[in-house]
């Protein structure tokens, strides 16, 4: 056992550390599902349990695992994301420089990009499963470091199949309607929330995308819609107001539209 490795089992015994890892993600993202910089990717969590094998090379390890040791060391010293992390003076960023681009982050002025944190890619237009698209490196650290649970979020990929869905994680309703899955292509346009999820990739909270809530006494994210407007009622296609030359209208108060160009998320906690 390295001296790593024994500094790091005293570390675990901390049971609120993984508080202060994360920490400077809620800096930066505001909360989960809260960042409303336009195009920003909403912070959520899935147990590091659910989550499949790390896509290196096909699931084989990584050819060098100093890069993960680096990483891992990183993410302890600093935090996840912290203002002296090495995710913001990477590209040879001094750390005054640094330090300015995660205070902008931190005042919401802009956001970190959506490579930021790992990423679940979902099959797109299929319901055949799901892998860990982006931030595999991330991922391992995090598994290696005992982490409980990890923050992600998902987008459509073409990764391929990793891991298929199951009993006890399916693909949530409201995301497999929002897929059409359920629908007649020919009946679905390009333009709408389908579109957005297959080839535009929106980013979703996972939490969302399938359904329930996936850390214990986090709760599950949903879209953050006004009064009388629902998840369960959002129009696939392309929002209308009106009537017009393309038929009738399916958002007559413009809410799904305005959610649709601005989407934000808040917490449902289950009973």
């Amino acid at each position: 056992m390295t001296a790593f490795d024994e500094a790091w089992d005293v570390v675990k015994a901390d049971t609120g550390m993984w508080d202060e890892i994360y920490a400077p993600l809620y800096q930066i993202f505001g909360g989960r599902g809260k960042n409303t910089v336009r195009n920003a990717i909403p912070l959520d969590f899935m147990q590091t349990k659910d989550l499949p094998v790390e896509r290196h090379f096909q699931g084989r390890e990584p050819q060098s695992m100093g890069h993960i040791d680096e990483i891992m060391e990183d993410i302890l010293e600093h935090g996840m994301m912290g203002r002296d992390s090495h995710w913001w003076h990477r590209g040879r960023k001094d750390m005054k420089e640094a330090r300015a681009e995660f205070d902008r982050n931190a005042a919401h002025e802009t956001h970190p990009g959506n490579v930021s944190i790992p990423n679940i890619g979902y099959s797109k237009y299929s319901d055949e499963g799901w892998n860990v698209s982006e931030g595999n490196h991330r991922v391992a650290a995090l598994r290696r470091l005992g982490a409980p649970h990890i923050p992600v979020y998902a987008s459509s990929s073409g990764w391929g199949r990793t891991k298929p869905y199951s009993a006890e994680l399916p693909l949530g309703e409201n995301m497999r309607r929002w897929m059409g899955l359920n629908e007649d292509p020919d009946a679905l346009d390009d333009y709408g929330i389908t579109a957005s999820l297959g080839r535009r990739g929106m980013p979703v909270p996972p939490s969302f995308m399938f359904g329930r809530e996936l850390v214990p006494g986090m709760g599950k994210l949903v879209p953050d819609l006004p009064e009388g407007l629902s998840g369960e009622g959002m129009p696939l296609n392309e929002t209308r107001i009106g009537q017009g030359w393309w038929g009738e209208g399916n958002d007559p108060t413009g809410g799904y539209g305005h959610w649709q160009r601005n989407p934000t998320w808040k917490i449902v906690r289950e009973d």
